[in-house]
């Protein structure tokens, strides 16, 4: 029976998330200690040290290991932040407390981190406002105000959808982190509610960033800290937009147990029959759920009732094409498309697909790459296989395969008569949605 690995506290120290980096990518390429030990010629007891960060990496080591892994770099940055940070942190305790206080040694430790990343190199939005700290102090003017906050979550919003995925998170977990501490002082009640919708709304941007780069676990937590802050915010339509939000989320990555539901009847129970955005989403995903489910007329009436939300939405969501506030007349199209594909029903869905391709917009690269593998989808169902085949396969290839087109791309490969599945497309489709396709 195999020796179960200790557990790695990433929080514990920046060793720790050095260590715990390690091991998620080893696991990722299912190599165990002795495998990877071998690869770059040291003892298996070694690697074990090293992910529970009871012995530190030489450079060397690290190149080795992010060469072995494929890490294409990452394991290698971050072991030379941590070793930074780790020297800071050293010299944090050795400074003179009454000269030189936290948010002082935080500022110099970033512009020495930055220092360090070289010209050219991309510096996170959210460092910015740590190198003008200067500037803040002499002028009395806040970091950040309350409508700056705002400013920030809304300028996140316009590129949820058109961004490529993961793009966000560094910025994010910086932006988060500083609103935290903001937080954390005396602020009157209204700023303290707007902070606190703002955090849901930046908790659940870098909870759509996690599902399409990290870890499960990572998503989720991200999303209840993104329910929590909306709750405590008082923001009804908040609170319905993010549980709907992860149900989504859910339905795409097949979470385990019952959450895609609750979350859709949570959604729906707090909108109250209040047409918002957040209603419409949960309905979109009960509506799938039905489908999957094989309970067609259930799911055709919950498409029935988000038409009629659809219609009851303000100009403000249906007129707003890019940003993830809005929804336009072609996410609408879309998401009935594709509740009419799992009932089975391709040829209702094609002119509607259609009509949604020509109005969507050229910067939702992700929402027209979508729309046509539903159509190849179709193309399959109405026995059109070489073709719907060619064509999934050719957009799939074009973009990163995110959570929802791992999901269209597994029902596109189960629609395939027996015989078709052994095509090379087929393979290479399924290959995809598992993520072992080669280079």
């Amino acid at each position: 029976m195999p020796r179960t690995s200790q557990p790695v506290n990433p929080a514990d120290s920046p060793w720790h998330l050095l260590g715990s980096t390690i091991r998620h990518w080893r696991e990722n390429a299912r190599f165990s200690q002795r495998d990877l030990a071998a690869m770059i010629h040291v003892d298996h007891t070694m690697i074990s040290a090293w992910e529970r960060a009871a012995s530190r990496l030489d450079t060397t080591n690290v190149r080795a290991i992010d060469t072995a892994l494929e890490a294409n770099g990452q394991i290698s940055e971050l072991h030379a932040l941590v070793v930074e940070v780790d020297r800071f942190r050293v010299s944090k305790v050795e400074t003179d407390t009454s000269i030189c206080n936290e948010d002082d040694v935080e500022r110099r430790t970033l512009l020495q981190l930055l220092a360090m990343m070289g010209a050219g190199a991309g510096i996170p939005a959210s460092a910015v406002d740590a190198l003008h700290a200067d500037l803040w102090r002499v002028t009395d003017a806040a970091d950040n105000s309350v409508s700056d906050w705002e400013q920030i979550a809304w300028d996140y919003a316009q590129g949820v959808w058109t961004e490529p995925p993961g793009s966000r998170s560094a910025d994010l977990a910086g932006d988060i982190r500083n609103l935290g501490l903001a937080l954390t002082r005396s602020h009157t009640p209204a700023d303290r509610t707007t902070l606190l919708r703002v955090y849901a709304q930046l908790a659940a941007f870098m909870a759509l960033d996690l599902a399409e780069t990290s870890s499960a676990r990572a998503c989720w937590r991200s999303w209840r800290a993104a329910r929590s802050a909306a709750d405590a915010s008082g923001d009804r339509e908040l609170s319905v937009w993010v549980r709907a939000e992860e149900a989504t989320k859910s339905f795409y990555m097949r979470r385990p147990g019952p959450a895609a539901g609750v979350l859709v009847e949570e959604a729906v129970h707090l909108a109250d029959g209040h047409a918002c955005l957040g209603l419409l989403e949960a309905l979109k995903t009960r509506s799938r759920i039905l489908a999957a489910d094989g309970r067609v007329a259930p799911a055709r009436e919950v498409l029935d009732d988000f038409r009629d939300v659809y219609e009851r939405l303000p100009d403000s969501v249906t007129n707003d094409p890019i940003s993830v506030w809005g929804y336009p007349l072609e996410s609408a199209q879309y998401a009935e498309a594709f509740v009419l594909s799992m009932l089975g029903d391709g040829k209702s869905a094609t002119p509607i697909l259609e009509q949604a391709l020509a109005s969507c917009p050229r910067e939702k690269a992700g929402g027209r790459a979508n729309i046509g593998l539903i159509q190849a989808w179709g193309l399959i169902q109405e026995r059109d296989v070489t073709e719907g085949l060619d064509h999934a396969l050719n957009i799939a290839t074009s973009l990163p395969t995110t959570t929802a087109r791992r999901k269209i791309m597994r029902e596109v490969v189960t629609a395939l008569p027996e015989r078709a599945r052994t095509l090379p497309a087929a393979r290479e489709l399924h290959a995809l949605t598992t993520g072992t396709r080669s280079g």
